[in-house]
């Protein structure tokens, strides 16, 4: 399962920047060339910064779980 969704993630992102790069040359407007922009920049640093959050808090999760049952 993750293998298709990093497969269909790497699939969206080749497609926003090929349109990018067509958007770009044929003169589209700016707002558009913007919003490409922000998904192939903004969107995937904000996955990665909740990933590593969610990371985080499982392990710390995990550490508090393993003090409670050692003290049991």
């Amino acid at each position: 399962m993750k293998r298709i969704l990093a497969w269909a993630g790497i699939l969206i992102i080749a497609a926003a920047f090929i349109t990018l790069v067509i958007l770009t040359f044929t003169g589209a407007p700016a707002n558009q060339i913007v919003a490409l922009l922000f998904v192939l920049l903004v969107i995937p640093v904000f996955l990665y910064t909740f990933l590593l959050i969610v990371r985080l808090g499982r392990s710390k999760h995990d550490r508090e779980t393993d003090e409670t049952q050692k003290s049991d």
